[in-house]
């Protein structure tokens, strides 16, 4: 029997000072303002070398804040990450109405291991699946106002695929899994980004794009 793992999405370690903290908190009514909060922004100007720092309660409500603060505006592109909570959604949600304003696109990236089914690949493919089921339900909500699509490319060259290209035996052996032998780069799929994103785009919007070299549809003989 395969030995099964428990992946936590993170961990809570709360040390003796935090737990005093947080009681001496809870007594003085300081939960959503006074010392505490002034003292944490202050540290965090002083870490990131900041003027200004402003703690929020959530991640929905600072990711709200940071896409309004930069001005979301027609051409931008929003990208979320694939393995997140649902803040990153809810961001792109609460400025629905900037967006639709500007007439605007939003374009999010999958993975060919949606379509394929690769060992070792349960956590991304399902989040890129699900990624994917958003391009589309985002899509018919926003639509005619917002445009919604997806890119989902096979291995790219990358930093984060240095390590696994830097083994050319590797390297050869994956390109081959493609009917156009290759491993994919950023210019492969950057030219059809921009469009998409682009005033030029004007009817194309739920669509999921396989920019793979065939591997995701085709099979041919080795």
């Amino acid at each position: 029997m395969k030995k099964r793992f428990n992946i936590k999405s993170y961990d809570i370690n709360l040390k003796k000072n935090e737990i005093k903290f947080a009681i001496d908190c809870l007594k003085k009514n300081e939960i959503a303002n006074g010392s505490y909060k002034k003292k944490f922004e202050n540290s965090i100007k002083k870490i990131t070398k900041s003027k200004y720092a402003v703690a929020c309660a959530n991640g929905t409500a600072a990711l709200f804040l940071s896409l309004k603060l930069i001005g979301v505006k027609e051409n931008d592109e929003v990208i979320v990450p694939a393995f997140s909570f649902i803040a990153s959604i809810n961001a792109i949600k609460y400025n629905q109405e900037t967006l639709a304003k500007n007439k605007g696109s939003i374009l999010l990236y999958s993975t060919i291991a949606v379509k394929q089914g690769f060992t070792n690949h349960t956590i991304v493919s399902s989040a890129k699946g699900a990624l994917e089921a958003l391009t589309l339900s985002l899509a018919a909500e926003f639509a005619p106002k917002i445009r919604v699509n997806c890119i989902a490319p096979s291995l790219t060259d990358a930093k984060m695929t240095q390590k696994l290209l830097s083994n050319e035996t590797i390297k050869k052996a994956i390109e081959n899994m493609h009917p156009l032998p290759k491993i994919g780069s950023g210019d492969d799929f950057s030219d059809i980004g921009s469009y998409l994103l682009s005033d030029k785009n004007s009817w194309i919007t739920g669509q999921i794009f396989h920019i793979d070299g065939g591997r995701s549809s085709l099979r041919i003989k080795s």
